[in-house]
């Protein structure tokens, strides 16, 4: 929990002292294959934000089905493994804390249909036209909701590395794992300063 909490204070850090304004106003653009990774050095720990849109992770961004259900649940385990990135083999990482999540609308339908029904059956059929439209409004409404509607999968990791001065390289298997991921946008804060870099299928590394 020590590492959470630390975690999310370096990710706050971040955040309002503009180190990765750009990378969060970008993640907020949803693209199909292009996700965002944004990590920071502290002393001898690494704090890593993977950002991706849920189509890259899963081939969908809706739950509709039990089934994509435990197809989520099964992903979301599958960030959280620590062989999903490496690190320069001289500098002894091995991971701490991973946690990964839904942000966003994630499409499931929990509309309650019956509850529009009216049971008077003395109402005029005047009300019922009304009604009708109503529910047609609804449906429409309902509809462009899951049209619009998109995932997007968060996750954090914390790496303590016993000789952090010999680390120059993050490399990843999110590719190898998640055929519809294809490249990740970069920034990171280190000793000697800011990078931004790209991580693709063609090349998963990043140096600095």
């Amino acid at each position: 929990m020590r590492h959470v909490l630390k975690m999310a204070v370096v990710a706050c850090a971040m955040v309002s002292s503009g180190l990765f304004a750009d990378g969060y106003r970008q993640a907020d653009v949803h693209v199909h294959g292009a996700g965002h990774l944004n990590f920071a050095i502290e002393g001898r720990q690494v704090h890593i934000e993977l950002a991706t849109p849920g189509f890259d992770i899963l081939g969908f961004e809706s739950i509709r089905s039990d089934v994509q259900r435990k197809q989520l649940k099964d992903a979301l385990q599958a960030l959280e493994k620590g062989d999903l990135w490496s690190f320069t083999p001289a500098a002894s990482c091995t991971l701490k804390a991973a946690s990964a999540a839904v942000n966003g609308e994630h499409g499931e339908d929990h509309h309650n249909h019956g509850g529009h029904h009216d049971s008077h059956h003395g109402r005029h059929r005047h009300d019922d036209h009304h009604a009708h439209h109503d529910s047609h409004r609804e449906k429409q409404a309902h509809d462009e909701h899951h049209e619009s509607a998109h995932m997007d999968i968060a996750a954090t990791y914390v790496y303590e590395c016993a000789n952090i001065a010999g680390l120059n390289s993050i490399s990843t298997r999110l590719f190898q794992r998640f055929g519809n991921s294809e490249q990740l946008q970069v920034q990171g804060f280190t000793d000697a300063g800011q990078i931004a870099g790209q991580m693709s299928r063609q090349r998963p590394e990043v140096r600095f």
